[in-house]
């Protein structure tokens, strides 16, 4: 069976999770980063080395991927290979309507972008690995799935004065769910008081770049829930402590970040009813 790496954004995991789980189920040999990249690995390598290796390189195409630079560094790797072996490796996988990147213009691809309709592009895609199988065959999922994927409505930048502490609410058990059947890993979802605006996003992503001890575990902003890939048991030990102290230190960076921002507007206020003035004075004392 063929080998397929998927390259795309941490954005879109939700969706990449599922497709690579279906992929699997039929038979496909599938490369996910976040299954094969352990701690301590060079990413770099590990990449490089899958691109090499997998038979086909198949895209996620959406508006945070063709922002990315790790998509577009691993698209040129693939590029690169496909232009040497003379062979369609690349495959485009396109979620949402979105401007395509120059060099995969010309290439036919997989659209994903109608929420309702999963098996007929997924079909379509199967038969571009050469796993000829009737849509009516098509293996569906074995576990219970998020609902259908939809654009996620961030909240824009509050004003300082309207910004209120974002909090954990609790866990959502509906949409907890295992994306790897033969791992004890879980997605563990937490919803928020609110949708936090992408800023404190950036912000949280930050705060969990660095482990802070052996147990420590992904975690992720994914609309208005914090996501945890980690063992259930080893939650209420470890996890919520963490992303509680997360939480808390991302809404004060984001605080900080709207006051450096309404100082800034304020400095440019100034500075233009300055540039006002000093113009005004000038055609002021034209001697006409």
């Amino acid at each position: 069976m063929p080998s397929v790496f998927l390259s795309h954004s941490a954005k879109d995991k939700a969706f990449t999770r599922n497709l690579a789980l279906r992929l699997t189920e039929a038979g496909v040999r599938v490369w996910l980063d976040e299954a094969e990249i352990n701690i301590g690995d060079s990413l770099l390598a590990k990449i490089s080395t899958a691109i090499e290796s997998a038979d086909f390189i198949a895209v996620v195409i959406s508006h945070n991927s063709v922002q990315s630079s790790w998509v577009q560094s691993e698209l040129q790797m693939a590029m690169t290979r496909e232009l040497a072996d003379k062979k369609v490796r690349v495959l485009p996988i396109v979620i949402e309507p979105c401007e395509l990147p120059m060099f995969l213009r010309d290439k036919l691809y997989a659209d994903f972008s109608k929420p309702d309709d999963f098996d007929a592009p997924f079909a379509r895609l199967l038969r571009a690995l050469n796993i000829e199988r009737p849509l009516t065959e098509l293996k569906p999922p074995t576990q219970v799935r998020p609902p259908a994927r939809k654009p996620i409505q961030r909240a824009k930048p509050a004003e300082l004065h309207e910004f209120v502490d974002i909090e954990i609410q609790g866990v959502d058990k509906d949409r907890t769910y295992n994306p790897d059947p033969q791992k004890a890993l879980f997605n563990v979802y937490f919803t928020l008081s609110v949708y936090p605006p992408q800023e404190w996003a950036e912000i949280f992503d930050a705060e969990r770049r660095f482990p802070r001890h052996t147990m420590w575990r992904k975690a992720w902003v994914e609309g208005n829930c914090i996501v945890v890939y980690c063992v259930p048991d080893e939650v209420k030990k470890y996890h919520l402590r963490d992303i509680k102290e997360d939480v808390i230190s991302s809404n004060a960076k984001y605080r900080d970040y709207l006051r450096r921002r309404d100082m800034q507007r304020a400095h440019e206020a100034q500075k233009q009813v300055a540039q006002k003035n000093a113009l005004d004075n000038a055609l002021d004392d034209l001697d006409l």
